[in-house]
């Protein structure tokens, strides 16, 4: 989430996994760049014992900043590089990440962007409630997503408290947005195209195959 709605970043930069280069081939592996502490515990929450390699990692900087560093770390080291961000409600913004992004397509690799609106909240929602009316705001998703899981904390977010709905959400996203590249739809978001690869990489079994 960007400072507008008062995100934390204070948190290690970097979660990485030691493997060897045979078995991270075989198994898939993909870099997922996230905005702040939700979307790191939550993705690093989907790693499991035989499950794709997940390395996530916290990139600072304003949205495009963070695009342009997603770029960067394109290469072949990875199956997919995805960087999971908000929209914020703002198409023009939303439409510069894009642009970005497409620049900075590398020999057939690319930059896949998994885009939230309002924001990443909005993803976490869908786990336990078909929500589709639209936010005036990012604050406002968080807040309902707080009135669902009166727990959920930004910095304490569990993939488990989400494991089991990811079917669902899924499902739900695909139904506000088919493609997954209406990102100017409030509410919607992409993610669910992210999570069903790591859900059905060939040599997964994953934490929720349901």
């Amino acid at each position: 989430m960007s400072p507008r709605t008062g995100k934390s970043t204070k948190v290690s930069s970097r979660t990485s996994l030691t493997w060897r280069g045979d078995e991270k081939r075989e198994r898939g592996s993909y870099l997922i760049l996230v905005e702040g502490v939700t979307e790191k515990g939550y993705f690093s929450g989907m790693r499991s014992r035989r499950g794709p390699q997940i390395e996530v990692d916290v990139i600072k900087g304003d949205h495009v900043t963070r695009v342009r560093k997603a770029v960067d770390r394109v290469s072949d080291e990875y199956d997919a590089v995805w960087c999971v961000q908000d929209t914020e409600l703002d198409q023009t913004l939303t439409d510069k990440m894009l642009r970005e992004a497409h620049k900075g397509s590398k020999g057939g690799k690319k930059l896949h962007l998994g885009l939230s609106t309002p924001c990443f909240e909005f993803w976490l929602i869908l786990h336990h409630d078909d929500h589709r009316k639209p936010f005036q705001s990012a604050d406002e998703a968080k807040d309902r997503l707080k009135e669902i899981l009166p727990a959920w904390s930004e910095g304490g977010t569990r993939f488990s408290d989400f494991a089991h709905g990811v079917a669902k959400a899924c499902d739900r996203a695909q139904k506000l947005d088919r493609e997954g590249d209406d990102h100017g739809r409030n509410p919607s978001t992409n993610v669910w195209k992210l999570a069903t690869l790591l859900r059905t990489d060939p040599e997964s079994s994953g934490p929720d195959r349901s």
